[in-house]
């Protein structure tokens, strides 16, 4: 088999999967229906993947990975930059600017993240309906939802890790934080994503203008929960 042939099939049979596992549920989706939906033979389901399991886990690790990637980037060339440029200084939950011109630009650089999220997010959508559903049905894959804490807690499991304790010397990031945004920052933001097409249904919106909404609605809420945590040197907050 050669390599393009084999990098699109087993496209073929994750892309089945998650329309599968989205539309049907993880429990009620067969491996032959998956083979069928994808246009291969169940074996060559098993060539790629130990079983459905496996399969899962590859669509959840493969959405964790741009999630991790999205945030790096955004760390690495805007938080940190501006830390090595003095420009702001990290103290636990308290992110502390130097004047508001770095505020402002801070809050640009942070809504065009928030933007690429909410795009990866609704392109990812399925995924993240499966996630969510697995959660809720509390079955033995619902901790893949909580996988997302990674990026907010201070562990060595955390991919950020080293970026933020390079910006955060003190290492006080508070457990309350994480609690705060996993519930009012992550859960939205898989809410909407989760149920994004049968919303897109029932207002009869167009994509355009329901991710216009969406991304609205998710900066006002981050900007709220933002002003929490920013100050500028010298000033109240």
């Amino acid at each position: 088999m050669r390599i393009e042939d084999s990098t699109e099939s087993k496209s073929r049979i994750l892309q089945a999967a998650s329309r599968l596992f989205s539309e049907k549920g993880y429990d009620a989706t067969r491996v032959h229906e998956i083979a069928d939906a994808a246009g291969v033979n169940k074996a060559l389901i098993y060539y790629y993947f130990q079983n459905k399991e496996d399969i899962l886990d590859s669509l959840v690790d493969a959405l964790m990975d741009g999630v991790h990637g999205i945030s790096l980037d955004f760390v690495q060339n805007c938080v940190q930059v501006m830390v090595q440029e003095g420009r702001l200084t990290i103290s636990g939950e308290r992110f502390v600017f130097t004047d508001q011109d770095a505020v402002r630009y801070f809050k640009l650089k942070l809504n065009r993240y928030y933007a690429d999220i909410i795009d990866y997010a609704l392109e990812n959508r399925r995924v993240v309906r499966i996630v969510l559903l697995e959660a809720l049905k509390g079955g033995k894959h619902r901790g893949n939802l909580f996988k997302t804490m990674e990026l907010l807690d201070s562990g060595p499991e955390n991919p950020l890790h080293g970026v933020r304790g390079a910006a955060d010397q003190e290492g006080n990031y508070r457990k309350d934080l994480v609690f705060f945004e996993f519930f009012f920052l992550i859960i939205p933001l898989v809410s909407m994503a989760a149920l994004y097409d049968q919303y897109r249904e029932k207002s009869l919106l167009s994509d355009e203008r329901l991710r216009e909404l969406v991304l609205s609605a998710y900066g006002d809420l981050a900007e709220a929960i933002g002003l929490r945590h920013i100050a500028v040197a010298g000033q109240g907050v």
